[in-house]
């Protein structure tokens, strides 16, 4: 039974009973391409936001992070937020946009800066991806405060991380809509010498940065940073909608330093234009990215949890 003889029976109570077949994903965003080879061709729009790479270089290595400004226009920014705006409407987890090249293709303008702090060849594993929705509403937050990996070998010896975290937002953010917030690592005294946590005082948070940003324009900080999003408002006039992938450097293996069965079957590939992800790979990540993320799908999706669980089931790579 093809798709069309399917779409013309009763509509299945799973809304990813079809995530199988290509045509469904084409038939939702007819303009949104899935290629084998997501980034064989360039970004459809691409601005200058990063202006001197190196000051952002230096940015991440004095504090941890660095804030670029937009380098994907905002009316290509806003179409991909109402790409994944359709998806929550389906009731299906924004990581899903993924299986589209545009997702992946508005990570290359940062190719200077990740060269130059991961060096030539950097990498990703197809897992280490995830997509939020945060709605403009008072009870919607993004994540918790958190440090994405606290291991040594995250960053190097030189402070140079081994590891770095981008996070675009296709809407803007700000305070009143979940922005990010970040502790500087030159001013955290929360890790002792030995990664002993040391409690912090209520002069302390006078050093937490908010991290307001206009659509299309990255963030990006290692994984021993204190970081979080905030909490939304009624005030908010949109959702805060972002993407974010993990980079590394050639010389680490998360298999090794961080080990989730979530990641089996998978290994690192250069993020470049000969970046092969068909579409099978493509889900199969997604699944495993559900595997790796799924505390909040419940609480996110209480209509439709137990279909994306199944999806990842199904779909998870042995």
């Amino acid at each position: 039974m093809d798709y069309a003889e399917q779409q013309s029976q009763a509509a299945s109570p799973s809304p990813l009973a079809h995530a199988g077949q290509l045509a469904f994903w084409l038939d939702m965003n007819p303009d949104m391409p899935i290629s084998a080879t997501p980034l064989a061709k360039p970004a459809p729009t691409a601005l200058p936001g990063l202006g001197e790479p190196g000051r952002h270089v230096a940015d991440a290595l004095a504090e941890g992070y660095f804030q670029a400004g937009p380098i994907i226009p905002r009316s290509h920014a806003g179409k991909l937020a109402q790409v994944i705006g359709g998806l929550v409407q389906r009731g299906i987890p924004p990581v899903f946009c993924m299986v589209y090249d545009a997702f992946w293709q508005m990570f290359a303008p940062l190719d200077p800066v990740l060269r130059q702090l991961l060096g030539e060849r950097y990498q990703m594993m197809p897992t280490d991806i995830w997509a939020w929705h945060v709605a403009p509403q008072e009870n919607a937050t993004g994540w918790g405060p958190h440090r994405d990996l606290h291991h040594p070998q995250a960053v190097g010896a030189d402070g140079r991380p081994r590891i770095l975290n981008i996070w675009i937002p296709l809407t803007d953010v700000s305070p009143l809509n979940a922005c990010m917030y970040v502790l500087p690592q030159n001013l955290d005294r929360s890790l002792g010498p030995e990664g002993e946590q040391i409690e912090l005082d209520l002069g302390d948070w006078q050093n937490v940065r908010a991290l307001p940003a206009p659509a299309g324009a990255p963030l990006g900080w290692n994984t021993h940073v204190l970081h979080w999003g905030g909490r939304s408002s009624a005030r908010a006039r949109q959702p805060r909608i972002s993407v974010g992938i993990y980079f590394h450097n050639r010389d680490c293996d998360l298999h090794e330093i961080n080990p989730d069965t979530a990641r089996t079957g998978f290994a690192s590939l250069d993020f470049g234009p000969g970046l092969q992800l068909p579409f099978e790979a493509r889900l199969q990540a997604i699944a495993g990215a559900i595997y790796m993320y799924n505390r909040r799908i419940p609480g996110d999706f209480p209509e439709t949890w137990e279909h994306i669980f199944q999806f990842a089931r199904q779909y998870r790579r042995n």
